[in-house]
C-alpha cells in the first residue's frame, strides 16, 4: 500500500511539472547606448519600484532603493511572521556586507541569469507585465500571498496562475522606453556605476567636529555619547540642507579618517566587546518618507551638547555604565548619572523628531501595533521647571524599580516571562500613587498652565503636537491640527523616555511574537499614563467620568487600569465642559494657532456648497463644513483600512494648484483591545480633516479636481449614496491604480511635495493604495 502511494505521488508530481507551461522567452528592443545605473536606471527604479520596495514591508524583502538592495535580491522569509523564536535580522547595510553573505542568509538573486537561461527573475517579471499590462482584480502587496519565486519552475507556475501580476505589481506598466532601457541593462549584466561617499568639504568638516566630540575618551564624554547615539541611531542626519545628503550615526570598527565599518548589533544598547568609534556614514539609499526622520546637526547643536552634558557638574562622578541587557533597555536607570534635566532638555530640543521615531521607527506596517492609539489626539509636555522627576532629586531614583519596561526581556522572551509581565499592574499602580503623593506635596493647590511646556523659542508650534493614525500607519505634526480631539496626552520625562526605549530603541521587528505582544500591551499602560497626566489638569471629580468615556465596555475598563488622584487643580473653570475649556485655554497659553479649517469655534455656522468657486478661501470654507460630524456621508460607506488618507490636487483655471490631505479620523469606543477592532468603531462619530499640504506616508488615493468641478466634488463628498451612478462620479476624480495616467499623477504629487519641503521630502509608499483595479 505504501509503495502504491509513493508511485502515485511521483506520477502526480511528474504530471504537474509537465503540465506547467514553460516560461516564454523575454522580448524587448535593445537600447544601443552605454547605460548608466546612476543616470538611467536608478531614476526608473526610484519612480516606479521604490514606492513599494524600500522597507521591511517590501514584498519578498526585495529593496530597490539602492544597488546593494537590488544585488542582495529577495527572500521567502516573512519579516512580520508570527514566530516562537526570534529570527536573525536581515537589515540591509548592517547584517551582511556582500552578496555571498546574503546568499548564506537565504536571499536569492533577481538579476543573475536563471539556470540554463540568459534571463533573470527581474527580466521575467517586467516582461510578464509588458505582455499583460491590464490590472485585474485586487492588489495588496502587504496582504497578498506572494510566492517570492526564486527559480524557473516557480516563476512558470506563478505566472500560469497569475498572468496579470508582473511588475510594477498592480499598477500600469513601464513606458516602452523605460522597459527597453531597464531590460537592456539587466541583459548586459546590471553594472553599477554609483559614486560612493559624495560628501562636500563643509560636511566633512562638520563630521570631524562631531566625531571628535563623540569619541572623546573622557568618561563624561563617553557616557554622553552613548546616550546621544542611542537616541539618534535611526536619524537621517543633515549637516547641510542644500547638499541633499543624509547620514546615519553608527558604531564602527574604524576611527575617523577611515571608511566607516558598522558593527551590527540587534539593539543600540547591546554591548560591543571590541574597540569601537562613533562615526557618520552617508545614507546611499533613496530617501523614502516613511523612514525619513530628519535631525539637523550644526555648530549651535554642538554647543548645546556641551551646555547640556559637559559643562554641568554631575552629582555622581561619571562612570562607564554596564551593557547588562536587564538594565540597559531602561535609560532611566542606566543613564541615571546624567542630570535628568539635561536628558529631558535634550529630548525637548528636538521633540518632533523624538515623537516621530515612535511613529516611523522600526515598524513599517502593523494595524495591530497601531490600534493602541486613537486616530487623532494632541500631545503636550510637562515644563521642566514643574516636572518633579527633575526637580525632586529623590523621586525618580526611588521610583525606577516601578518604571521597568518589558524590553528588558530582549527579543526572545519566554511565555512565562510574557504572561508574568502582562499580568503585572502593581508597579504601575504603585508609581501612579507615589507620583500623586509627591505632586500634592509640592503643589497642594494643584497644577496650572505654567506646568505645560511652551515649546522651543526657535521652533514654531512644537509645544503641542498632533498625532494622526491612518489605520496601519500614523503621522506626527507640529501644532494643533483638527478640532478638539477625543483624548489628549501630557508627557513628562519618565514617560517620554520609556516610550522611546519601548517602541524604538528596544523594539525588534525580528523578535518573537511574545516580544511584540509585550511591547504592544505595555504601550497600553504608557498611553493611559499620558492620558492620566492630562486628566490632572481637570477638576478631580470629573476625571474618572472622562476616562470611562474613552474606554467604553466592561472589558476595556477592566483592562485599562486608571488610578485617579485626589489632587486639586489650580485652574478656574467657567463651564462644565472642562476638556473643551482646557483645550482652548492651553492653545492660548502656548500661543498655538487654531486649525483654520478643522477647528470649530463656538457659534460656527455651516456654509452652503457654492455653485462656483473662485478663491482658496471659498474652498476652505466648504472644507470646514465637511469636517463637522455627519456632514460627509461618503465616509460612512468607506470604512476599511484602505480609506483613510487621500491627497487632493485642486487645479485652478489660472494654472495654480492647491494641495490638501484628506484624513478620516475613525471613532473608537476604546483602544484597549488587540483584536476585533471593527466591532469597536462608531462610524456616526467619524470626522474628516482637511490639512494643507501633505501628511502621512501611505496615500490610499490620489484625487484630482478641476476648479469648474468643485461643486460636483463637494456635493459627492457630502451626499454620496452607495449606487453605481455615484461610484461612476467618484471615478471622475479618484485616480484608480489601473488608470493609464496613474504614474503621471504619482510623479506630480511627489514632485510637489519635494517643492514644498525638500528637507523633509521622501518618496511616498504605494503598498497601501486602494486595492481594486478598475479598467475603464
Amino acid at each position: 500500500m505504501k509503495l502504491q502511494l509513493i508511485i502515485i505521488s511521483l506520477f502526480t508530481l511528474l504530471f504537474t511539472a509537465c503540465s506547467v507551461k514553460p516560461l516564454e522567452p523575454v522580448s524587448f528592443e535593445t537600447v544601443n547606448k552605454e547605460i548608466s545605473f546612476t543616470n538611467d536606471i536608478k531614476p526608473i527604479l526610484d519612480n516606479r519600484c521604490v514606492s513599494c520596495h524600500s522597507c521591511y514591508n517590501s514584498p519578498c524583502q526585495l529593496k530597490l532603493s539602492s544597488y546593494e538592495g537590488l544585488e542582495r535580491g529577495g527572500s521567502k522569509a516573512d519579516v512580520y511572521a508570527n514566530r516562537m523564536n526570534a529570527d536573525s535580522p536581515t537589515r540591509l547595510f548592517i547584517d551582511a556586507i556582500n552578496q555571498k553573505e546574503w546568499r548564506g542568509k537565504g536571499f536569492f538573486s533577481v538579476v543573475d541569469y536563471l539556470e540554463n537561461s540568459n534571463e533573470s527573475i527581474m527580466m521575467q517579471y517586467l516582461f510578464q507585465k509588458d505582455k499583460n499590462p491590464l490590472n485585474l482584480g485586487n492588489y495588496s502587496p502587504e496582504e497578498d500571498e506572494l510566492s517570492c519565486t526564486k527559480d524557473k519552475d516557480e516563476l512558470a507556475l506563478f505566472f500560469e496562475d497569475n498572468p496579470h501580476k508582473g511588475m510594477p505589481y498592480g499598477f500600469p506598466a513601464l513606458k516602452k522606453e523605460e522597459y527597453n532601457l531597464l531590460m537592456t541593462w539587466l541583459k548586459d549584466g546590471a553594472i553599477d556605476d554609483t559614486k560612493k561617499d559624495d560628501i562636500n568639504n563643509f560636511e566633512k568638516e562638520q563630521i570631524k567636529k562631531f566625531e571628535a566630540f563623540l569619541n572623546n575618551k573622557e568618561t563624561k564624554y563617553q557616557v554622553t555619547s552613548r546616550y546621544i547615539y542611542e537616541h539618534l541611531f535611526l536619524a537621517h542626519i543633515s549637516f547641510d540642507e542644500k547638499s541633499g545628503n543624509f547620514f546615519e550615526l553608527i558604531r564602527s570598527t574604524t576611527p575617523t579618517g577611515f571608511k566607516p565599518k558598522i558593527i551590527a548589533t540587534r539593539f543600540p544598547y547591546d554591548e560591543v566587546k571590541e574597540p569601537f568609534y562613533y562615526r557618520f556614514r552617508k545614507i546611499e539609499s533613496t530617501i523614502v518618507h516613511k523612514t525619513h526622520m530628519v535631525y539637523e546637526l550644526n555648530d549651535k547643536k554642538l554647543e548645546r551638547y556641551n551646555e547640556l552634558f559637559i559643562k554641568p557638574t554631575w552629582e555622581q562622578k561619571p562612570y562607564l555604565p554596564p551593557y547588562d541587557s536587564k538594565i540597559s533597555a531602561n535609560a532611566l536607570k542606566i543613564f541615571e548619572q546624567i542630570p535628568a534635566n539635561s536628558r529631558y532638555q535634550f529630548l525637548l530640543d528636538d521633540i518632533h523628531y523624538i515623537i516621530m521615531t515612535f511613529i516611523r521607527g522600526p515598524v513599517c506596517k502593523g494595524q495591530i501595533a497601531l490600534n493602541v492609539i486613537n486616530d487623532h489626539f494632541w500631545v503636550m509636555f510637562m515644563d521642566p521647571k514643574y516636572d518633579l522627576s527633575l526637580q525632586d532629586k529623590y523621586f525618580l531614583h526611588d521610583n525606577i524599580p516601578n518604571l521597568s519596561i518589558p524590553n528588558e526581556y530582549g527579543e526572545d522572551p519566554s511565555l512565562f516571562k510574557t504572561f508574568k509581565a502582562l499580568d503585572n499592574y502593581e508597579l504601575a499602580k504603585k508609581y501612579e500613587t507615589n507620583k500623586a503623593s509627591v505632586y500634592k506635596q509640592y503643589y497642594p493647590n494643584g497644577l496650572n498652565f505654567n506646568a505645560i511646556w511652551k515649546g522651543n523659542q526657535t521652533q514654531e508650534n512644537d509645544s503641542i503636537l498632533t498625532i494622526y493614525r491612518h489605520f496601519n500607519s500614523a503621522s506626527v505634526h507640529k501644532g494643533a491640527f483638527g478640532d478638539i480631539p477625543k483624548t489628549l496626552w501630557v508627557i513628562d520625562f519618565p514617560l517620554l523616555e520609556r516610550i522611546y526605549y519601548s517602541l524604538v530603541a528596544g523594539f525588534d521587528v525580528f523578535g518573537n511574537t511574545a516580544h511584540q505582544l509585550l511591547v504592544r500591551t505595555h504601550m497600553d499602560r504608557l498611553r493611559i499614563e499620558g492620558e492620566s497626566n492630562f486628566l490632572e489638569f481637570l477638576p478631580k471629580e470629573s476625571r474618572q467620568e472622562y476616562f470611562n468615556s474613552w474606554y467604553e465596555g466592561w472589558l476595556a475598563q477592566y483592562l485599562s487600569v486608571y488610578i485617579p488622584s485626589d489632587n486639586n487643580v489650580d485652574i478656574k473653570y467657567q463651564t462644565k465642559d472642562f476638556k473643551k475649556e482646557f483645550a482652548n485655554k492651553v492653545l492660548d497659553y502656548t500661543n498655538t494657532k487654531r486649525d483654520s479649517i478643522n477647528f470649530i469655534e463656538d457659534g460656527y455656522k455651516q456654509n452652503e456648497i457654492k455653485k462656483v468657486y473662485n478663491t482658496k478661501e471659498e474652498i476652505e470654507k466648504t472644507f470646514k463644513t465637511l469636517t463637522l460630524p455627519n456632514s460627509s456621508k461618503i465616509i460612512k460607506h468607506f470604512t476599511d483600512g484602505e480609506s483613510n488618507l487621500a491627497y487632493i490636487r485642486i487645479k485652478m483655471n489660472s494654472g495654480e494648484n492647491f494641495v490638501y490631505t484628506l484624513v478620516i479620523n475613525r471613532w473608537h469606543k476604546n483602544v484597549a483591545l488587540l483584536f476585533d477592532e471593527e466591532s469597536r468603531l462608531e462610524p456616526s462619530k467619524d470626522r474628516i480633516n482637511f490639512v494643507k499640504g501633505f501628511i502621512g506616508s501611505y496615500p490610499n488615493l490620489f484625487v484630482v479636481v478641476n476648479q469648474n468641478d468643485l461643486n460636483e466634488f463637494f456635493n459627492l463628498l457630502q451626499n454620496y449614496k452607495d449606487t453605481p451612478n455615484d461610484d461612476k462620479r467618484i471615478s471622475k476624480f479618484v485616480i484608480n491604480r489601473a488608470d493609464s495616467n496613474f504614474w503621471e499623477n504619482f510623479d506630480w504629487f511627489n514632485n510637489e511635495f519635494k517643492k514644498q519641503d525638500s528637507l523633509q521630502y521622501g518618496l511616498f509608499d504605494l503598498n497601501r493604495y486602494y486595492s481594486k483595479a478598475i479598467n475603464q
